[in-house]
């Protein structure tokens, strides 16, 4: 008898942990978050939908939403959601380049951008990778924590 309930419990866990499911491996519809973090961050200019494949090395099948500043300021936004990890981690290498290459542009011509690039929000959720500049990170961060949990 002791064996069976220990079995039961053992199932019932199992079954539980499953039922919770895994934030870190979640799709996460990017356009939805890029249209949120758009729509809802405080922003110092306008934002435009841009086409990511044009600044970003995007691997077939990877869903992209991306936003770039209209006027003179380095904000912009990229959620780029990946069919697996190893496209995450070659998007974000790209995602990377492109900081590094604003941040040298800017250390030229506007310093004080720089700043706001080195406090970008850019990580990785599972298979979603998302760059955020902006100096509303906070909202930013409340925005995302709601898509990827």
């Amino acid at each position: 008898m002791k064996r069976i309930i220990m079995l039961l419990l053992a199932v019932m866990t199992a079954v539980s942990l499953v039922a919770c499911g895994d934030k870190a491996s979640a799709t996460v519809d990017a356009a939805g978050l890029g249209k949120a973090l758009a729509e809802r961050v405080q922003f110092d200019t306008a934002l435009s939908a841009i086409d990511a494949g044009d600044y970003l090395e995007l691997p077939e099948k990877c869903e992209a939403s991306a936003y770039m500043s209209d006027g003179s300021t380095v904000e912009e936004i990229f959620v780029v959601q990946c069919s697996d990890k190893t496209d995450a981690s070659a998007v974000k290498v790209s995602m990377q380049s492109l900081l590094d290459s604003q941040k040298q542009e800017m250390e030229r011509y506007k310093p004080e951008e720089v700043a706001r690039l080195d406090n970008a929000i850019f990580a990785t959720y599972g298979t979603c990778v998302v760059l955020c500049v902006t100096n509303d990170t906070d909202t930013a961060n409340a925005v995302i924590k709601e898509f990827v949990g």
